[in-house]
């Protein structure tokens, strides 16, 4: 008769197991999601520009004032291109989910002055994945 340990021992690799085959049925547009958002998440100019749409847009409330902002998508690439690139700050994706033709992703930036979240749908378009709407919210540290 099995020991409560071996039971327990039997369960875990189970459970290891079956983490290990749903991992490595991840979808398969994962790819050219993460494609597009790492070219937003880049930070130059010419890549984030192909990570958008060009009917794209950008709404947040302002930090400072609470006034909401609906930006233009080409707006914000024409700031991207004028600056000097990402500057000192860490970024990653927190969470991404694909269902057919659509997409979303929350990605964490984390500067010395502030933390942002960027919140990103996306849809595969003509067969290339692109940021149809960014939403994003920001708290200064």
């Amino acid at each position: 008769m099995p020991t409560k340990f071996s039971r327990l021992l039997l369960t875990t690799l189970l459970f290891c197991l079956l983490q290990n085959f749903a991992t490595a049925q991840s979808n398969p547009e994962e790819a050219g999601v993460k494609a597009c958002l790492e070219n937003y998440m880049s930070g130059m100019g010419d890549r984030v520009e192909k990570a958008f749409h060009p009917s794209a847009f950008m709404k947040y409330v302002d930090i400072n004032t609470g006034e909401f902002k609906d930006v233009p998508i080409a707006d914000y690439i024409t700031r991207v291109k004028a600056g000097t690139g990402p500057g000192k700050r860490t970024i990653g994706i927190q969470s991404l989910n694909i269902e057919g033709s659509a997409a979303n992703a929350k990605i964490k930036i984390e500067t010395e002055t502030a933390i942002l979240y960027d919140y990103m749908n996306m849809l595969k378009i003509n067969g290339e994945w692109k940021i149809v709407s960014k939403i994003f919210s920001r708290v200064n540290k």
